[in-house]
């Protein structure tokens, strides 16, 4: 069903959104109206494209008025009413509203006319957002140079915000609205009011519930292997072998077997003497419903189906099987498809992966269970550890969003690392996205990508760009590519979020300090300045020293310089000090990471090293990674870590959100 414009007009009024001056008549009739200049146009449920089909016509005078009616009567003889409205003017701004599947409700705005598809000039707002999160994504916009001045233009923001949030409240009560085009809407120092207005109206669809996950369900103290194998080239074997290290109880489960790698094998999950926590499933899918009923009268609460030949394989009613039995006895289910979990600090390795990573503070969740075998093979070489890695596989049952929210609830986990290639509970992910520092990295923002999604896990890729937009705007970090995304978890891990952005550059090299300073503009990080420390650095530096941030200690510094430099520059208002080293042949480049240590339990502030080269600078940034300090090859990758660690939005909406 649709809404002509005047019906949507009537819609924005019940809830004091301001619509333009206007007047709906007959085709037979010929209206009262003194307000010029003017807009005509036609009403039908029939005519989507107005302004391109002739259904629009702009009026300068009164005495064009009646000829105009005749005009439009002529090219739409079909049409029984039309409206008359002021013509508004000033920033043209687009206003459109779209209701995902994951998301629901999203408003989009932008730059106006075609400059919204020129430039892509748009960002999408979740409903869940907060006032000042809305506020930080406008300024991400083009559109907010206008809003807040330029050559002529001049808007409203607190205006525009009062708009949003109105429409939010408009949306929560209305789900059936699937879209919503409020184009163009005008915005003035006075006003901002949309002047055309159009929607589709659709019941919402049938969404997965989203059920909290028990505290320990990925601590179990007993694991059954279902499917248990003494041949190395199968699953079960690996299964098992992996978790021989476990501080907990194994149970292989076959009744081809009476023991398997020293442990001894039931026929059935229902024979073993001891309660089951957790049961890992490798057998052909068409067995997995009886076996989960099985471990329903069991008592099993989590059931990890490796199995593959699912919802992937186009059998997706063998999947809604599995979850149905699931369901019927309480039980919790992992993919199926899935590469299993992992949790380091236990030896749990419950996956088919050869390697378990090291322990850490991170929580990976991951849709790839290929991707997850990559990280887990490169954690101990970029030395990072994980609290927890847990591959979703097609998320039949267990959820992104479900384990993110434990994840939050994990005192072992700082900070969140997600794939996510299709999620159904974005909704509910966004009331915890924020919590706790978040990565994610999102496939299918192309074409082909949502169609390798779609063959990889049964699942469907939402829009890219919603996904992004909806994170980040309640505090969640989008990236671009795995090496990003380790960057960003070591900043994270060591600092968490910085409320502030002020920075302090500390270099032996003129080139990579330049090239730091400009990448921090351009990310809109705050260079401090050295003014009020200028003298007494001039005193134990050369006598060509920068006298700038960047600080250039110039190419024969070594660790005394650094020192002196340092204690000097603590005594500055900075939140981050990067501090680049490269390899001169006087360069002491263990030393100088000894005194980036102390300089970081000194200040008890954020300090980062780019510590440049290859087997030259390979001992200081060991010692830097064994003390925990985010050191990166170039300025770019420090910069970029650094700028995602800031937090974008007032602190006082995070400590609302946490009340609430």
């Amino acid at each position: 069903m649709f809404l002509t414009e005047p019906e949507v007009y009537e819609l924005l009024s019940a809830y004091s959104i301001a619509v333009p001056r206007h007047k709906v008549f007959w085709k037979d009739e010929i209206p009262s109206w003194d307000i010029f200049p003017a807009v005509l146009k036609v009403v039908s449920r029939e005519v989507f494209h107005k302004s391109d089909s002739g259904g629009v016509i702009f009026i300068e005078k009164k005495e064009n008025f009646v000829d105009a009616i005749f005009t439009l009567r002529s090219r739409f003889p079909e049409v029984d009413r039309f409206i008359v409205e002021e013509k508004l003017h000033g920033i043209e701004a687009f206003v459109g509203v779209k209701r995902d599947f994951s998301f629901l409700h999203v408003v989009g705005i932008g730059t106006g006319g075609i400059f919204v598809e020129v430039f892509g000039d748009v960002c999408f707002i979740p409903l869940k957002s907060e006032r000042e999160e809305v506020r930080a994504c406008l300024r991400k916009l083009k559109l907010y140079s206008l809003i807040k001045g330029f050559r002529g233009f001049k808007g409203n923001e607190s205006l525009l915000l009062d708009f949003l949030e109105k429409l939010k409240v408009l949306l929560l009560e209305n789900p059936q609205i699937y879209e919503l085009d409020l184009n163009p809407t005008f915005i003035t120092e006075s006003y901002v009011i949309p002047a055309d207005g159009r929607a589709v109206l659709k019941e919402p669809e049938e969404r997965k519930e989203f059920r909290s996950l028990p505290e320990n369900l990925f601590r179990p103290e007993t694991i059954a292997v279902i499917g248990a194998s003494s041949n190395p080239k199968k699953v079960g074997y690996a299964l098992i072998r992996n978790l021989e290290r476990f501080r907990g109880k194994v149970f292989p489960v076959n009744p081809k077997y009476n023991e398997v790698l020293g442990f001894k094998c039931y026929p059935s999950v229902k024979d073993i003497p001891e309660k089951v926590d957790c049961a890992l499933i490798a057998i052909p899918a068409p067995a997995v419903p009886d076996v989960l009923k099985e471990c329903g009268e069991k008592g099993v609460k989590l059931a990890v189906v490796v199995s593959a030949g699912f919802g992937e394989a186009g059998r997706e009613e063998l999947e809604q099987e599995v979850v149905r039995t699931a369901r019927k006895f309480g039980i919790r289910v992992l993919g199926p498809n899935t590469l299993g979990f992992m949790v380091p600090s236990l030896n749990l390795n419950a996956s088919f992966s050869t390697t378990l990573p090291p322990p850490g503070e991170i929580s990976f969740l991951s849709q790839s269970g290929a991707l997850i075998t990559a990280v887990v093979d490169a954690a101990a070489k970029e030395d990072i550890g994980f609290s927890e890695v847990i591959s979703l596989g097609n998320q039949s049952d267990i959820e992104v969003a479900e384990c993110f929210e434990l994840a939050v609830r994990n005192s072992d986990t700082k900070v969140i690392l997600s794939y996510v290639e299709g999620l159904e509970l974005g909704w509910e992910l966004l009331n915890f996205v924020g919590k706790k520092p978040a990565v994610f990295i999102k496939a299918g923002r192309s074409e082909g990508g949502k169609r390798a999604v779609a063959s990889h896990t049964g699942s469907l890729a939402g829009n890219y760009k919603v996904f992004k937009d909806a994170v980040e705007c309640r505090g969640g970090i989008v990236v671009d590519s795995l090496e990003e995304a380790f960057d960003c978890c070591r900043f994270l891990t060591a600092y968490g979020r910085l409320e502030d952005k002020k920075l302090l550059i500390v270099t032996n090299a003129g080139g990579p300090g330049t090239l730091a300073a400009d990448y921090a503009t351009s990310f809109g990080l705050e260079l401090v300045s050295v003014d009020p420390v200028l003298e007494e650095l001039s005193r134990v530096l050369p006598p060509n020293w920068s006298r700038i941030n960047p600080v250039d200690l110039i190419g024969d510094a070594t660790s005394d310089r650094y020192r002196a430099a340092f204690e000097i520059l603590e005594k500055l208002n900075w939140d981050v000090c990067l501090v680049i080293v490269t390899p001169q042949s006087m360069t002491d480049v263990p030393e100088i990471a000894h005194e980036v240590v102390k300089l970081s339990e000194r200040s008890k502030r954020a300090v980062v090293g780019c510590f440049m080269g290859g087997s030259s600078v390979a001992k200081g940034v060991e010692i830097l990674k064994r003390e925990k300090i985010p050191v990166y090859p170039d300025p770019y990758r420090a910069v970029n870590s650094i700028r995602r660690g800031v937090w974008s939005v007032q602190s006082s909406s995070e400590e609302r959100r946490e009340k609430a």
